[in-house]
């Protein structure tokens, strides 16, 4: 985001003794893409005696240089340069460190943009350039922190801003008067872990530390802890967890916490050292810390529990500050944990107690809960589910694996799980649901029927899949112009209101995801803000389609070869898997099964639902013509079979594992051209060579992966050739088997929602809406319809668009639907009249 004046920025480098590294370093300084005179770069040395001091006043004259008269330790040191520093920034790097010329520009970007974020966490590379040393902070609920991504390569993929716990010491900005307001680095720690402290610290007292991979440093890993002693290392290490998890837990947590800490600090120490106990010596107030004697890595564990024990007093009063300032829940700031219940020493007896400490406490279920999501549909949820729904329960069944899951739909249930909560949401019941989660996520038209979604400063996931929009203009083809008009009009301004408050999208495909940036630009959405938080803007629209479960399809009963009336047990089955929506063509199919009966009596075709399984969705058009077209050529319950209802979602591998082909085929506009046809990925579940109508995403994975065969729109010839050669050519039949069972377990839902699992581990506000939530929900004509006035501005336009004939008519259906939900009179008439004027909401 271009500044106007770039604001100054303090680096802090803290020296002991480094004299080899700091030409790269203090010279990766002077070669940042930062205007000099806006730069102060303050060198502390705590009483090197190898020369740094001098080095640094002759090579580099520009650095402000402070000669400690002893090792202070890297705690005190960090505060005494953030106390003399002049900038409004305070930039940390260690002296065995290279800055990249981008490090300061790309952290400050960050900070400018967002005033939530008090920190920025830098991403650290080896001096190899291609091995991680950092890329975010974790945490186990003891205390010891970890470098996210360490050892790894770095493939050049993480590039999204993200929430992290911590930033490393090693490489991080920070607001200067934020770092002193809340008591900067904790100096009784003198080093290890205070970065951990400081972080976990920032987040409960309300402020964010923000992961920013294009901020990025070289770190030669170590160099200057070889130095410093494994023992002496291990001794802090322990002691500075254990002051960490006393100030930092809620009353309520830290009992939990703390017995399993001691313990496992202990073990670690038996773990380390499998010795008898040996004597050891702790330096006193007199002495540094370097100069301590730890004979054996016990005493150091056993050293480090007694000078914490030592020092509780002093802890309980900086407890006390941090507990009296508390502004955010500790269940709010698990989720950053990332790793809070990582056994972290692969040692037999070590990992036994660990499992006892998490049972003893029940630890896995206070501590580890990645948070709570709640999940809106305003589809069916039963035993016989469409597409919406379907997508929401398998969204569900996928996120309660690590969250607090709870779906909520706005009609009554007929189904419930084990792993996550069913409810029903009503007007009622939606504040409580809001009040108890930290993550929304929704598709169709669920914000415009509640607009406290809109208002709240959650993070807000819209499931943008379906793009009902276009869907719609195909279903009312046969609607009066004006009333068609006034319908496309408000599907959109739904759409954007949703796309103005959404923090992240999620989509079904790539092309869709182009269409929706496209609608996302003309809404300003893509802008300087949310295109510096990631440049590929995949951290604010992502894709996300449907998937396959990972279990294989198991068959329970027979339910149509050798048993339906007309389908014989050997018969060539062809199975169409879901509704007959006005926007498919079966015609075509039938008439290409037609066809290929004058001379294969085995053909049969199968649709699997005529009647959609929510009531409120009406019986379409085309499904009533495939079935008057079926009679009328005498393929009626002879070639030609229609489920009369809707097959139960658990029931439907029975329908699957019986059929040879599954088809899909549909007429050449603008919804075939931004659909994801969900059928195919239960053909591709059971294993099915597929059929289908060319023009649409999944036709496209059809012919790419050899999965089947694709015919262009409304050929019925060209269909009917396709039948044969599916029927006849068992080489071709089974070279596409085979190509469909080698990709569908790439295909898992798992797989599928890899985007959305990411935001709910992490949830975040979208760099535009990052407190403006407000500012947003005021603006005239550009917020959701949240109060009286717009609802009735609404009615009002649609009244002249449409006249008062339609809008009586309409009216009425709203208030049968309200005796039965129960909405508030003042907004049922415009809520209502989306849900039943689209239908499938």
């Amino acid at each position: 985001m271009p500044m106007q004046s770039p604001p100054t920025v303090s680096v802090v480098v803290i020296n002991y003794n480094g004299r080899e590294y700091l030409e790269r370093c203090l010279g990766s300084l002077r070669r940042l893409d930062w205007p000099s005179d806006q730069l102060e770069v303050i060198f502390i040395d705590n009483a090197s005696r190898d020369g740094s001091v001098e080095y640094v006043r002759s090579a580099f004259p520009e650095c402000r240089v402070v000669v400690n008269d002893h090792n202070t330790g890297f705690s005190p040191a960090v505060n005494q340069g953030a106390k003399l520093a002049d900038g409004t920034y305070l930039a940390l790097i260690n002296n065995d460190a290279e800055a990249d010329p981008a490090w300061v520009r790309e952290a400050v970007r960050v900070l400018e943009s967002n005033q939530r974020a008090a920190c920025v966490a830098s991403r650290i590379l080896r001096e190899d350039r291609e091995t991680i040393d950092y890329a975010g902070g974790q945490m186990a609920f003891y205390g010891h922190g970890f470098a996210k991504g360490n050892r790894e390569r770095d493939t050049g993929e993480d590039t999204g801003l993200r929430q992290t716990l911590f930033a490393s010491g090693g490489a991080m900005l920070v607001r200067r008067d934020v770092f002193l307001e809340v008591g900067g680095f904790d100096e009784s720690f003198f080093a290890f872990f205070e970065d951990v402290d400081f972080g976990w610290r920032l987040w409960v007292l309300g402020h964010e530390v923000v992961y920013q991979p294009a901020s990025k440093v070289y770190h030669r890993h170590h160099g200057t802890i070889e130095r410093f002693g494994y023992a002496r290392e291990r001794y802090l290490l322990e002691r500075n967890a254990l002051s960490a998890v006393f100030k930092n837990y809620s009353d309520e947590n830290l009992a939990r916490v703390l017995p399993g800490t001691v313990v496992l600090a202990l073990m670690r120490g038996l773990a380390d050292n499998e010795t008898a106990l040996p004597d050891y010596r702790i330096a006193d107030d007199a002495k540094p810390i370097e100069s301590v004697e730890i004979s054996a890595l016990t005493g150091a564990h056993l050293a480090a529990l007694r000078d914490w024990g030592l020092g509780l007093e002093a802890l309980s009063a900086k407890r006390y500050y941090i507990q009296t300032l508390r502004k955010v829940d500790d269940k709010q700031i698990f989720r950053l944990f990332e790793q809070a219940l990582l056994p972290n020493v692969p040692d037999e007896n070590f990992l036994r107690v660990f499992a006892h400490v998490i049972e003893t406490w029940a630890l896995d279920q206070h501590i580890a809960p990645a948070g709570k999501v709640l999940i809106i549909t305003a589809d069916h949820i039963g035993p016989k589910m469409a597409g919406p729904a379907i997508r929401a329960w398998e969204m569900a069944k996928v996120l309660s694996t690590n969250h607090d899951v709870t779906l909520a739909t706005t009609r009554a249930a007929d189904l419930s799980s084990e792993d996550f909560e069913v409810v029903k949401v009503d007007e009622r019941r939606i504040d409580a649901l809001l009040a108890d989660t930290d993550v929304i996520i929704f598709q169709g038209f669920i914000m415009y029927f509640y607009p406290q979604i809109a208002a709240s400063e959650i993070p807000i996931l819209v499931d943008i899949y379906d793009p009902f929009h276009l869907e719609g203009l195909e279903l009312r083809r046969e609607e009066p112009p004006a009333e068609r008009f006034a319908t496309a009009s408000s599907d959109t301004q739904v759409l954007n209101e949703q796309m103005q408050r959404g923090d992240f999208f999620v989509c079904a495909s790539e092309k869709q995801r182009d269409f929706w940036l496209g609608q996302l630009s003309g809404i300003h959405r893509i802008n300087p803000a949310t295109y510096d938080q990631d440049a590929s803007l995949r951290q604010l629209i992502d894709v996300a389609p449907f998937g396959v479960p990972a279990e294989p399809p198991q068959k329970r009963t027979q339910v149509l070869k050798g048993v339906h009336p007309g389908i014989g047990a050997e018969d060539f089955l062809l199975l169409w898997g879901g509704g007959i929506y006005n926007w498919f063509d079966p015609l075509t199919l039938i008439r290409a099964v037609g066809s290929v009966a004058r001379d294969h009596d085995d053909v049969k075709l199968f649709f699997l639902g005529s009647a959609h399984p929510n009531p409120d969705v009406p019986k379409m058009k085309m499904a009533s013509a495939a079935y008057n077209l079926a009679d009328e050529l005498g393929l009626l319950d002879t070639h030609v079979f229609f489920n009369p209802g809707w097959v139960d979602y658990d029931a439907r591998a029975d329908y699957l594992l019986e059929a040879d082909v599954g088809v899909s085929t549909h007429f050449e506009h603008i919804e075939t051209a931004f659909s994801y046809r969900t059928r195919i990925l239960d053909y591709l579940w059971a294993g099915l060579p597929i059929l289908a109508t060319q023009g649409d995403s999944l036709s496209r994975l059809v012919t790419q992966h050899g999965l089947g065969l694709t015919v262009p729109p409304e050929d019925p010839d060209a269909l009917a050739s396709a039948i044969r050669r599916m029927r006849n050519d068992k080489d071709l039949y089974d070279t596409c088997r085979t190509a469909v069972e080698r990709l569908a377990p790439d295909m898992t839902w798992e797989k599928a929602l890899a985007p959305i699992v990411d935001f709910c581990r992490s949830p975040r506000r979208a760099a535009d809406r990052e407190g403006r939530v407000a500012d947003y929900v005021n603006l005239g004509g550009g917020g959701p319809a949240g109060s009286t006035a717009a609802l009735a501005k609404r009615v009002a336009r649609y009244y002249r668009a449409a006249g008062p004939g339609a809008a009586a008519g309409h009216a009425r259906k709203f208030l049968h639907y309200y005796r039965e939900a129960g909405f508030k009179t003042a907004t049922i008439h415009t809520r209502n009249f989306v849900k039943m004027r689209m239908g499938r909401w």
